[in-house]
C-alpha cells in the first residue's frame, strides 16, 4: 500500500545545525566541518544504498566530491548564523524497485532544484532493522519488512562555473510556504505518474485526510529514533500514541461497517 510522507526543516548554524553533520548521516561517511573544527563520523551506517552528489549544469565537476562540496559551502557562507540549506526526507513508494526509486528522487531534485542552479546531497537508506537485532515479540503495527526512504539536502547557495555564487538572492523562494506545498504536491505527482504508468490502482496524496474527506485520524510520523526503539522492545510516549490512533481508527472503521452492512440490508428489505 503507497504512503505519503515529506518532511522539510532548514539547516540552520543560528540553530545549532551543521550542514556536514547531516551529509554525514545521509551518506554514511567521515566528514569534517571546517567552520566548527570538528569530524562527524557516520561510517559504520550499513543501511545506505545508494548516495550521489547532483549538480547543476555549470557547476564545476570537482565539487561531485562530497567533501570538497561542503569546504567550499563553509567557505561561502560567513555568517555564524547562516542557512545552510534546505533538508527533506521522502517516504519512498515500495512498488517500485531500487533503481526506480533512484530514478523518481533525482528526478524530483531536477524538476524542482538543479534546473535552478542549486545541488544536492542525497542518499536512500534502506530502514530496515538487521534480522539478528530484531526481537521476536514486536507488535504488528511496527513491524515492516522495508521502509526505504530518502534524504536530501539542498544547499540555499546556488552554483555557476566558479563554485557557490556571492548572494543568495535568487533562491529565496526555497524559503516561501507556497514553494513547500508546491514540493510536496510535485513529489506526490510523481509517485502517482509511475503507478499509472505501472497500471496500479494505488495512489498518493500530498493533502490532509480531512482535504481529501477522508474521516480517519492522521498517525504521527514515528522518526528514525523512535522506530528503532520500539522495534527493540522499548515502549515511548509516541509508539504509544500511535498505537492509540491506531486502535481508534480500527475501531471507527467497524463501526462504519455496521453501518454500511445496515445499510444494505435494509436496500435489500425494501
Amino acid at each position: 500500500m503507497a504512503c505519503y510522507h515529506f518532511h522539510a526543516e532548514i539547516i540552520s548554524r543560528g540553530h545549532g545545525k551543521s550542514a556536514p553533520a547531516v551529509s554525514a548521516y545521509i551518506s554514511g561517511e567521515k566528514l569534517r566541518d571546517i567552520y566548527e573544527g570538528r569530524i562527524h563520523d557516520r561510517s559504520y551506517r550499513q543501511d545506505v544504498v545508494h548516495k550521489e552528489i547532483l549538480l547543476p549544469p555549470k557547476a564545476p565537476d570537482e565539487l561531485l566530491d562530497r567533501q570538497t562540496l561542503l569546504n567550499e559551502l563553509d567557505r561561502a557562507e560567513k555568517r555564524n548564523d547562516a542557512q545552510m540549506a534546505r533538508y527533506i526526507d521522502l517516504a519512498l513508494p515500495k512498488e517500485l524497485s531500487l533503481s526506480e526509486q533512484v530514478a523518481l528522487v533525482k528526478e524530483f531534485v531536477q524538476v524542482n532544484f538543479t534546473r535552478h542552479g542549486l545541488c544536492a546531497d542525497i542518499g536512500i537508506h534502506q530502514g530496515k532493522l538487521d534480522e539478528d537485532r530484531k526481537p521476536t515479540n514486536i507488535e504488528p503495527v511496527f513491524e515492516r519488512s522495508d521502509n526505504r526512504h530518502a534524504h536530501i539536502m539542498i544547499p540555499f547557495r546556488p552554483l555557476d562555473e566558479s563554485g557557490f555564487c556571492s548572494t543568495k538572492r535568487q533562491t529565496r523562494f526555497m524559503n516561501s510556504p507556497a514553494f513547500l506545498i508546491t514540493l510536496r504536491e510535485s513529489w506526490a505527482n510523481l509517485q502517482n505518474r509511475e503507478f499509472q504508468r505501472r497500471r496500479l490502482s494505488v495512489r498518493v496524496s500530498h493533502e490532509s485526510l480531512a482535504a481529501q474527506g477522508i474521516d480517519r485520524e492522521p498517525t504521527k510520523h514515528l522518526g528514525a529514533g523512535t522506530m528503532a526503539l520500539e522495534l527493540r522492545g522499548v515502549q515511548t510516549d509516541r509508539g504509544d500514541m500511535y498505537r492509540e490512533i491506531i486502535a481508534h481508527n480500527r475501531e471507527q472503521e467497524k463501526v462504519r461497517e455496521r453501518i454500511r452492512r445496515r445499510q444494505r440490508e435494509h436496500g435489500r428489505g425494501r
